[in-house]
């Protein structure tokens, strides 16, 4: 062997080994980076399609969903029971809008969107899951990134198996265009077209 040879050789080795080790892309920002620019958007509209189904049958809708601080709007319509439906809540009361009937819950209120709508959607924590993070003051039973660009792929919540499926970008952030939420029996999947965020 060559003095030159015999020289290279462990540079060589070495970089070899530091090449194995880490193959997450950079150029993302790491998953606390990620998480944090979400919390901090809190003036956003999503648009899409919303697809439930239970044991007992299955709807789909068009979404509408435009946050505003701790307002929230959701309409969502379609051609079956989910058409026409207008939930609103201000952090405090939560009311429910079919056509001209409409009822106003304490926003604590256990089931009030399941019992006026029939269908089981939580919609606080949504408001979260719909970003790609979990709900900042409540537990997590499992919470899976994906390895190449630190961003959530599965997520276990209040009961609920949040998985993520498809991002995309949207100006400087990244966020989900396509997730399924799943607890017994009810399963919700959802397509966002468009995110559009606002300057807080």
């Amino acid at each position: 062997m060559s003095r030159s040879l015999y020289l290279a050789l462990p540079i060589l080795l070495i970089l070899a080994g530091c090449a194995g080790q880490d193959t997450r892309d950079t150029s993302y920002p790491s998953w606390p980076e990620h998480r944090s620019a979400l919390q901090q958007l809190e003036h956003w509209t999503a648009r899409g399609k919303l697809a439930l189904r239970s044991s007992e049958r299955a709807e789909t809708a068009t979404l509408l969903w435009q946050q505003q601080g701790l307002s929230t709007e959701l309409h969502l319509s379609g051609p079956m029971g989910v058409s026409a439906t207008t939930i609103t809540s201000d952090g405090q009361q939560m009311e429910i809008r079919q056509g001209d009937e409409f009822k106003t819950f304490d926003i604590s209120t256990p089931d009030a969107i399941a019992l006026n709508t029939g269908w089981d959607l939580p919609l606080h924590a949504l408001l979260y899951w719909l970003k790609g993070i979990p709900v900042p003051e409540s537990p997590v039973q499992l919470l899976e990134l994906d390895p190449d660009r630190d961003l959530l792929r599965k997520l276990r919540q209040n009961g609920w198996e949040i998985h993520y499926e498809q991002y995309e970008q949207f100006k400087n952030l990244t966020l989900p265009t396509r997730l399924r939420i799943q607890r017994g029996s009810t399963s919700a999947r959802m397509i966002i077209h468009d995110w559009q965020a606002q300057p807080s």
